[in-house]
């Protein structure tokens, strides 16, 4: 499976795990490791608190928010984070045209370590879906307790 490990800006490793058959070396694959990177604690914490409280799932996270898709020009990229747990009929509201990405979403979904990784869907505006398991340090507890310690 191809990964790649990135160093954030505070000297944090940071490991992007994705399907043998993704696509590798894009410009959307950079922009998403790029996110993922710069937003591994909001992310993990999601993904720990997701797991915590609903169980296995993935941390989806959709470019655009429904809520500003109005035509308006944003000055900057929007995305919305939210948890969707397994038991709520899978890691997507719809079924994949690529079945592959199903299957591994699936697969990681049953044996990943929630206490170590995140399971990631990034969902952008043109329809495409991409899946990520993502590692890193700080590990997903510790990132929860300090975005809640951040945010009170």
């Amino acid at each position: 499976m191809p990964s790649t490990t990135l160093i954030d800006e505070n000297g944090h490793f940071i490991t992007i795990e994705q399907p043998d058959d993704a696509l590798t070396g894009t410009p959307k694959e950079d922009e998403h490791h790029d996110f993922l990177v710069d937003h591994w604690m909001d992310v993990a914490a999601a993904s720990y608190y997701g797991f915590k409280r609903y169980g296995i799932g993935a941390v989806v996270i959709a470019e655009g928010d429904p809520m500003t898709s109005s035509g308006l020009d944003h000055p900057f990229d929007t995305r919305k984070l939210l948890y969707r747990p397994d038991s709520a009929g899978g890691w997507s509201s719809e079924p994949s045209d690529d079945e592959v990405l199903t299957v591994w979403a699936t697969r990681k979904m049953q044996t990943y370590d929630p206490n170590a990784d995140a399971i990631v869907v990034m969902a952008d505006e043109d329809g495409s879906v991409r899946s990520y398991v993502v590692n890193g340090d700080p590990d997903p507890a510790t990132c929860f307790e300090l975005v809640r310690a951040r945010n009170n």
